[in-house]
C-alpha cells in the first residue's frame, strides 16, 4: 500500500500543534495541583508533608492522555486537522494504540526528534523504535472500528509508565524543599501561640497579618517548633532588598519572644492577588547555624 509522505512543514507544523493542543488539556489536569499549593501556602503543615498530595496522582492523567494522543486511529486533533496519519510501517494498517503509546515515550527526547524530523518528516526515532510512520490521511480506505477496550489498556499503561517516573522524584521531594524537623501535634500551645500571633500584628500590622503556631517540642530534642506565615499587605518579596528587610525585622521580633537556640521552625511569607499568589520560606534552624531557604 503506498501513502503520501508528508512535508517538512506540515511535520513540524503537526509536531507544535500537536504539542499546544495536548499541552492546554493535559493542563485541565494540573489545576486541582495549582489549588492544592495555593491552598496550602495558608495552612500550617508538617514538615515533610507532601507539597502535592494527592493530586499528584490527578496531574499525571493529563501526562498519560498526552502520551496516548494519537490512539484513535492513529490520529491526534491535530493530525485530523492536517489531515495526517500513523500506520504501520511494514503492513500499512493503523497504528495499534500500542504502538502510538510507544512512539510517543520518545517525545521526552524533543530535541533530537525534532531534527529527526527535518530529516525524515515520515519517521522520527520514536517511529523508527515502534514501527510506525506518518503519512497523508487517506480517505477512501476503510479505517477500522475503533476498540476502545485497547486505548483504555493503553492509557493505563502510560498512567502507569508515569507513575514509574515519579515515583523517585516524589520519595526524594522532602530532602530538598522541606525541613526535616517535625514537631509533636500535642506541644500545641495556644496561649503562647496567639500571643507570639498579637505581638507581629500590633507591631507589623500596617504590612502584614501574622498567622502563628507554636509547639513546645520537636520530636527529636527539647526544642520549640513555630510555624508562622505572613500574610503581605503589599509585595515585599520583591525587590530582593526589601524582603531581607522584612525577613531582619520578622526575626528581629522572634527573637525578643523566643530566646536564639530554643526554637526552630519556618516563617513563611504569602502575598497573593486576585489572580496569583507569591511565596517564599525561610526554615531556621539554630543546630545548623543557617536559614534553609526556599
Amino acid at each position: 500500500m503506498t501513502y503520501k509522505k508528508p512535508e517538512t512543514g506540515t511535520r513540524l507544523g503537526s509536531m507544535l500543534l500537536d504539542h499546544f493542543i495536548m499541552t492546554m488539556i493535559a493542563g485541565i489536569f494540573f489545576i486541582p495541583t495549582i489549588i492544592s499549593i495555593t491552598s496550602n501556602m495558608l495552612v500550617h503543615e508538617q514538615p515533610n508533608s507532601d507539597v502535592f498530595g494527592g493530586t499528584n496522582y490527578v496531574f499525571l492523567i493529563g501526562f498519560a492522555i498526552y502520551l496516548c494522543k494519537d490512539c484513535i486511529n492513529g490520529r491526534s486533533i491535530a493530525k485530523r486537522i492536517l489531515k495526517l496519519q500513523l500506520v504501520d510501517y511494514s503492513t500499512g494498517q493503523v497504528a495499534s494504540p500500542l504502538k502510538c503509546l510507544i512512539r510517543n515515550l520518545f517525545c521526552v527526547l524533543w530535541p533530537l526528534e525534532v531534527i529527526a524530523a527535518l530529516i525524515n518528516p515520515s519517521q522520527r526515532i520514536g517511529d523508527k523504535v515502534a514501527g510506525t510512520k506518518l503519512v497523508y490521511f487517506d480517505s477512501s480506505l476503510e479505517q477500522p472500528k475503533v476498540k476502545f477496550g485497547k486505548i483504555v489498556i493503553t492509557l493505563l499503561l502510560a498512567y502507569g509508565f508515569m507513575i514509574l517516573l515519579m515515583i523517585p522524584l516524589i520519595s526524594i521531594q522532602p530532602k530538598f524543599i522541606k525541613s526535616e524537623t517535625k514537631y509533636v501535634e500535642s506541644s500545641y500551645n495556644l496561649k503562647v501561640s496567639k500571643s507570639t500571633e498579637k505581638l507581629f500584628n500590633d507591631s507589623l500590622g500596617q504590612i502584614l497579618k501574622a498567622d502563628i503556631k507554636v509547639y513546645d517540642r520537636i520530636e527529636t530534642e527539647n526544642l520549640k517548633y513555630i510555624s508562622a506565615i505572613f500574610v503581605l499587605k503589599n509585595n515585599y518579596l520583591e525587590p530582593f532588598n526589601d524582603f531581607e528587610k522584612l525577613k531582619a525585622e520578622t526575626t528581629r521580633f522572634l527573637l525578643t519572644k523566643f530566646p536564639e537556640k530554643t526554637f526552630v521552625g519556618e516563617l513563611r511569607y504569602v502575598y497573593q492577588t486576585s489572580t496569583s499568589m507569591t511565596s517564599k520560606i525561610i526554615y531556621l534552624d539554630w543546630r545548623k547555624n543557617n536559614d534553609k531557604k526556599r
